[in-house]
């Protein structure tokens, strides 16, 4: 789950003393503290005791808390009739699903001769229209889908990229805040 900037505070910085001794006997030391130069560590940071690290994240179950509410009418379009609602933002559509279809050229029609339009004749007829007509919907519903979860992801990633340019900011802060504290007591 995305957090938003602002919850991304980071944690104290924790210097203890020698071996031995009680946490409490370290330097607690705040960011803003660094920054205003107010607090220094009495033992080198290398006695580092305590670091919020964050764990790998699996890019499935990273949700982006956004508003996304897709016309009515498009998700009824993009739903098979009597099945669950499509939602675009659980849905993934697979490699093949959306590879590129060819383009099929038309067989030439060929004219039948009344005389020869007899029950079976009329019977495939009734047969391929209505697999002509299942294969249209099928595809519409398909376009319709892609479509609906091609707005959501577009939304998504609008709002990705935002949320980049923030992070990539409070690196530069934290970046600066780095190198003057490292200007000021000495690499870490």
């Amino acid at each position: 789950m995305a957090r938003p900037v602002s919850d991304r505070t980071p944690a104290p910085l924790l210097l203890g003393g020698p071996v031995g001794t009680p946490p409490g006997g370290g330097a607690l030391l705040g960011l803003r503290s660094l920054l205003q130069g107010t607090s220094k560590p009495k033992e080198p940071a290398s006695c580092l005791t305590s670091r919020d690290t964050p764990s790998p994240v699996d890019p499935d179950t990273v949700e982006v808390l956004m508003t996304f509410e897709p016309d009515p009418a498009d998700l009824a379009l993009s739903s098979i009739p009597g099945h669950e609602t499509f939602d675009p933002r659980r849905h993934r559509f697979s490699e093949e699903e959306l590879k590129p279809q060819p383009i099929m050229k038309k067989a030439r029609k060929i004219q039948v001769p009344e005389e020869q339009k007899d029950e079976k004749y009329w019977s495939r007829r009734y047969k391929n229209n209505e697999a002509a007509k299942r294969s249209r919907d099928a595809r519409r519903l398909k376009e319709n889908q892609i479509s609906v979860r091609a707005a959501f992801l577009e939304k998504e990633n609008a709002l990705l990229r935002q949320e980049v340019v923030a992070v990539r900011q409070e690196l530069s802060h934290y970046r600066a805040v780095l190198s003057r504290y490292q200007a000021q007591h000495g690499a870490l």
